[in-house]
């Protein structure tokens, strides 16, 4: 199956929290650093007529604009780090600017994906530690937004091609498809030790060949 356009989802390539009070915390720091899908707006993001790129301006520490609703670490997830109550920590204007960023985030992958045939591709990276065997994962969920077994073989093959190990829903399992979302979804996972030094958070030798391939995968779906 080709599409008619395709909705890039990058929701957590922002590693500052933005409220300062938690900046030197050391387990704040760490996560961010550890959580943070550093370079993926570099890495996925492209200027085509059929693609457009999602992103959000706040770090998932403050708002994780994945998370469900009835999740707890959705609202400021740092708060959870050091065992406090978000509800009485963060301010009421802070929440609500938070709040704000997590449905607009979904308000604007739906006005994207707004085409006859739309994909949303959840654009991630995960710690090498958590699946030192894969490379790539691809996630889709078990219902009418998971793509036909020929899309994810193809894409698949477009990655292994390049000479990357390839699994289906590990380490992660899924892929967004907002409330009301009639359309495609699939999820990319991609290991940060092929395109990322995770200890000086600097991009690797392997950037740009992994940035290539990557466009070699949206030109296999369009």
């Amino acid at each position: 199956m080709h599409y008619t356009n395709l909705v890039l989802g990058i929701p957590h390539a922002v590693g500052t929290p933005q409220d300062i009070a938690w900046g030197d915390h050391p387990k704040a720091v760490e996560a961010a650093n550890r959580w943070t899908d550093w370079f993926t707006d570099e890495l996925f993001a492209v200027r085509h007529p059929r693609v457009t790129v999602v992103t959000t301006t706040m770090s998932r520490l403050d708002c994780d604009v994945e998370r469900l609703e009835h999740e707890p670490d959705r609202i400021c997830r740092v708060c959870s780090l050091y065992g406090e109550d978000p509800e009485k920590t963060v301010s009421a204007e802070s929440w609500n600017r938070r709040l704000a960023a997590w449905f607009r985030y979904r308000a604007d992958l739906m006005l994207a994906a707004a085409g006859a045939m739309p994909l949303i591709i959840d654009c991630h990276s995960f710690p090498s530690d958590l699946a030192d065997d894969v490379d790539i994962c691809l996630g889709f969920n078990e219902d009418a937004s998971k793509p036909s077994e020929e899309t994810l073989t193809r894409v698949a093959e477009t990655f292994r091609s390049a000479g990357y190990v390839v699994a289906f829903n590990r380490p992660y399992a899924n892929a967004i498809a907002p409330l009301g979302y009639r359309g495609h979804s699939l999820m990319i996972e991609v290991n940060k030790r092929t395109y990322l030094d995770e200890r000086k958070l600097e991009k690797s030798a392997g950037f740009m060949k992994l940035q290539a391939t990557i466009r070699r995968v949206y030109r296999c779906l369009l």
